[in-house]
């Protein structure tokens, strides 16, 4: 029996339609939590939605297109009322060394895993301030700590979001909103997790759906700003 400590929340996960958003969706609808899920492609999003469960929903939205996101939010808003929970995972990866880095790819990179999560938190903000209450997630990596040859504009957009979270706390704290950045290492998103330790394994999506989890449920006066999450014995 699924143990629902979520069962008067309502979530927004971003990217939701594989990988670690899935995980997350799914993570928080077994909680007991109503879950809406986005993602570009309208039948691989209600795909995902109707795998995770009956409240699971499923919205289209393009994170780099703004008006595609502020329309999601206000459909969201309307028909689920205010989420409690926010969890901003949608995002790409494209690298090339500097050089040779074709400016496309940057601004690709850039309007999705930055400009993306401002532009949708931003939709949801007035609503979660005038509830005076929420949790907002932001799926950063460890690339946001450390920079890699090869992976400058992903590694742009993650050290972005630390300084955007970080200001934003600063912002919100005082409406009982918590902003929680984590930061993964390399992660195996497929869709069941093997073993749970031992030697040569990386962190599975389920792990980070499971943090996610238990921050949400953590008591209103705690906040974890910035967490670093790794694999034990990669």
């Amino acid at each position: 029996m699924k143990n629902e400590i979520l069962s008067e929340k309502r979530a927004v996960v971003t990217g939701g339609s594989r990988g670690i958003g899935r995980h997350i969706a799914r993570a928080l609808h077994d909680a007991g939590a109503t879950v809406v899920i986005t993602g570009r492609h309208k039948d691989t999003i209600e795909k995902s939605a109707s795998t995770i469960g009956e409240r699971c929903h499923a919205y289209v939205a393009d994170q780099r297109d703004t008006t595609s996101v502020r329309a999601m939010a206000k459909a969201i808003l309307n028909d689920h009322g205010t989420p409690d929970i926010l969890v901003n995972n949608a995002g790409v990866m494209k690298g090339g060394f500097v050089a040779d880095l074709d400016l496309a790819d940057w601004n690709d990179v850039i309007e999705t895993n930055l400009t993306g999560v401002f532009v949708t938190i931003q939709a949801f903000l007035p609503a979660m301030i005038a509830k005076d209450r929420g949790d907002i997630f932001i799926i950063s990596s460890m690339s946001g700590k450390k920079g890699d040859p090869g992976a400058a504009p992903y590694n742009a957009s993650k050290f972005g979001l630390q300084g955007f979270a970080q200001a934003l706390t600063y912002e919100v704290r005082q409406h009982n909103i918590r902003v929680m950045v984590l930061n993964p290492s390399a992660v195996d998103t497929s869709e069941t997790p093997g073993k749970d330790y031992g030697k040569g394994l990386h962190l599975h999506a389920a792990d980070i759906a499971a943090t996610i989890v238990h921050l949400a449920c953590l008591p209103g006066r705690t906040l974890i700003r910035d967490m670093d999450i790794w694999g034990t014995n990669p």
